[in-house]
């Protein structure tokens, strides 16, 4: 039975070598985006991040993008450098967005840091179309360029509000039909837009069939309010 319990112990130890095999880190010390802000699934890879000023009564706004340190943590601040990808952004610097600086700092013993990114909601056409601007990490004297897939990222940006992909048959029976007017209303009185995925809706589910009651009140109560093609958003 011991003999066992310790095969068992070395197939854990080769599994976790195999998983940290980067560790303990050799090599120049480096930097990479990380745009998926959950710690507990830093390994997905995502290469955008999309933000709409829709609803929000804004005139524009910061997009922090993270960048992780791959490598030993150092006393002293280092600089980090981002540059717009020209060719690939389609985004009017002054326009759309504030020019970026020269360079950003991690600071000392830090593992990451946050780069700021302002964005402007001053091109009407955002609201039929949507810009990106696509940031690209350089190396510096004391940061190289870590994981391969994340030295590069896309800022999608708009100002348009997109139907929930599981409206039809999900949110639709606490909300009634969609429509743009309804969907921008609904995310002024209410204070929040509606979840990403189904199962985040579903985690929620009684507050939202209160939400959902509601805002038919509010349009029974303000009754005639009109949606994007002029007919009249009836509560339900």
């Amino acid at each position: 039975m011991k003999k066992l319990f310790y095969i068992f112990l070395l197939c854990c130890a080769a599994v976790a070598c195999d998983d940290n095999a980067d560790y303990p880190f050799q090599g120049q010390d480096a930097v990479y985006f990380q745009l998926e802000s959950n710690v507990y699934y830093w390994k997905q890879t995502l290469d955008s991040m999309v933000y709409s000023f829709a609803a929000k009564g804004v005139d524009e706004d910061t997009l922090w993008v993270r960048v992780n340190l791959e490598g030993n943590t150092k006393p002293e601040d280092r600089p980090i450098k981002v540059v717009v990808d020209e060719t690939k952004t389609t985004a009017e610097v002054d326009l759309h967005y504030e020019a970026l600086k020269d360079n950003y700092v991690l600071p000392g013993d830090s593992v990451y840091t946050q780069i700021p990114v302002i964005v402007y909601n001053q091109d009407t056409s955002l609201q039929n179309r949507q810009v990106e601007i696509v940031l690209a990490l350089q190396p510096t004297e004391s940061l190289g360029l870590g994981i391969s897939d994340r030295r590069t990222c896309r800022l999608i940006v708009s100002n348009m509000l997109k139907k929930p992909t599981y409206w039809d048959g999900v949110i639709s029976w606490d909300f009634g039909d969609y429509s743009r007017r309804k969907h921008e209303l609904c995310i002024q009185v209410l204070g929040v837009d509606f979840p990403d995925t189904s199962g985040e809706y579903y985690e929620n589910d009684k507050m939202w069939d209160v939400y959902g009651a509601y805002m038919s009140n509010y349009f029974e109560e303000n009754y005639p309010v009109y949606d994007e093609t002029g007919a009249i958003i009836e509560p339900w």
